[in-house]
């Protein structure tokens, strides 16, 4: 029990100090947290418990990513959405990434106003578009229609991308942050496994090029109508709970301005600017790997592909997501084996198909795994490393962001700017893969131009990794302006 002398300490560590600053179920002294355990929680029955921990919230995200990018990603995987010419694919996933990027730039304000649940069930309401637009496309040859499902579909896909990211950085301790970003880069890729097998399983007799059949895209609906099922079943941040019974840290609600502010504050951070280029590359490839297997490949190799990549991929996340959790090694270790175990393979593949690109020459191909065995094997194994390891650069920039803060609308700031840097790499990537006349070997160059570039940058973003995060939202206002609430721990 605290003594009267205990609460006059507590009383004079809760000066207005940022060092010493108190957020909502959570008192912060010298940096460190002590959290207020929900007891109620802990001697409930194990279905509240299970369907407010932070094990299911990550299941549903999980599941959310299945139904929706994930049958984005089976779509896209197949080189061109499966279209005949990879040409306005290219452009709609253009159109779809800028539309989600100005979303997502201003998704922190709108995240912490609206609520990771909610804006969940926007994101969700519109996945169908989805794939009845290539649907609509493919049977019926009806451009417009795709173009603006996937412009819309970028704006509402935006709240999923923040809530989620936001999810992760602030749900989970740090010390199980790797554990549970494995399972939803494994839960996603699970998606992209089925939509590899209906793809392969409807298009495996085609051994030449073209586009794949058009009712393949109506299996892909079916699974994207069941999101907002999904996102309803979540539960509000203020009622998810880790598995101690610990709320996750949140600051107080602030005005619209101030929100806006603490934005402006955010993104003149150094590490904000440093992620800015990891973060464009992360995905870059999709649109130049896409256009490379969409060129040069069969309709069957296309499918095999997209069923093949995502099998490969789930181990090695949930593996890798393990390696993140590795306690032996400090923050900074850990971080600097992470980049090298993506970074090392991508660069030597990128040399590899520049060298597959050379062969070529600017002719289109056809390579197919019953046809043309071995060269098809050369031509594709460095295609499927890029896109597998493609995750872990993702995944490790993730875990590196969530090491700065734990505070949920922190985390929210750290989200959007994350996932429109991401989304800004995509839609450049997919526009200069657009071009219908022009050498589809230039948007590679300068994937790998973008990749030269990234390396620095990881290597001082690194170097910055903390030994433990924050949990109060620095980004709120001034010392002055923190709401200070000394709680008395027994």
């Amino acid at each position: 029990m605290a003594t009267p002398d205990s609460k006059d300490d507590t009383k004079a560590a809760a000066e207005v100090d940022v060092q010493n600053a108190t957020v909502d179920n959570y008192v912060v002294d010298d940096g460190e947290y002590f959290a207020e355990i929900d007891q109620a929680y802990l001697t409930s029955t194990w279905f509240p418990k299970f369907f407010r921990s932070v094990l299911f919230q990550m299941i549903l995200f999980g599941a959310l990513s299945f139904v929706g990018p994930a049958m984005s990603d089976a779509i896209s995987n197949l080189g061109g959405g499966g279209l005949s010419t990879p040409y306005l694919a290219n452009l709609a996933n253009a159109l779809n990434y800028a539309a989600g990027c100005l979303m997502t730039l201003f998704g922190g304000p709108l995240i912490n106003k609206f609520g990771i649940k909610w804006s969940c069930v926007i994101a969700a309401i519109t996945m169908p578009l989805g794939g009845s637009s290539y649907y609509v496309k493919a049977r019926y040859g009806i451009d417009w229609y795709l173009l603006f499902a996937k412009i819309l579909g970028g704006f509402t896909s935006g709240f999923l991308y923040v809530g989620e990211t936001t999810a992760m950085l602030s749900y989970p301790r740090q010390e199980d942050r790797g554990f549970y970003l494995g399972i939803w880069s494994a839960m996603r890729n699970s998606g992209s496994i089925i939509g590899g097998a209906i793809n392969f399983s409807t298009n495996y007799v085609n051994s030449g090029g073209g586009g794949i059949r058009w009712s393949t895209y109506l299996i892909f609906v079916g699974f994207e109508c069941t999101g907002i099922v999904w996102a309803f079943l979540l539960s509000q941040s203020r009622h998810v709970r880790r598995k101690d019974g610990s709320k996750v840290p949140t600051s107080e609600n602030i005005t619209w301005k101030r929100e806006f502010t603490a934005l402006w504050r955010h993104a003149q951070k150094k590490k904000t600017w440093l992620v800015f280029i990891p973060a464009f590359y992360s995905f870059f490839y999709g649109g130049t790997m896409g256009t490379y297997l969409s060129l040069h490949f069969s309709v069957r190799a296309r499918a095999l592909s997209s069923l093949v990549t995502p099998t490969v991929t789930i181990p090695m996340v949930i593996i890798y997501g393990r390696l993140l959790d590795w306690q032996r090694w400090t923050q900074k270790q850990r971080g600097w084996a992470a980049f090298l175990l993506w970074v090392i393979p991508q660069a030597a593949c990128f040399i590899w198909i520049g060298i597959e690109y050379h062969k070529f020459g600017t002719k289109k191909a056809t390579l197919d795994y019953g046809l043309n065995g071995s060269r098809w094997a050369e031509a594709w194994l460095p295609y499927l490393i890029v896109f597998t390891t493609g995750y872990l650069t993702q995944l490790s920039l993730y875990w590196i962001l969530g090491t700065f803060s734990t505070d949920l609308k922190s985390s929210s700031r750290t989200g959007g700017l994350f996932r429109a840097f991401e989304t800004a790499g995509q839609a450049v990537s997919y526009a200069i893969n657009s071009n219908t006349g022009g050498d589809s070997r230039m948007p590679f160059y300068v994937n790998c131009a973008i990749l030269a570039l990234t390396i620095p940058s990881m290597i001082m973003l690194i170097r910055m990794i903390p030994e433990a995060p924050s949990s109060v939202d620095l980004d709120a206002g001034d010392a002055d302006e923190v709401v200070i609430e000394a709680r008395k721990i027994d």
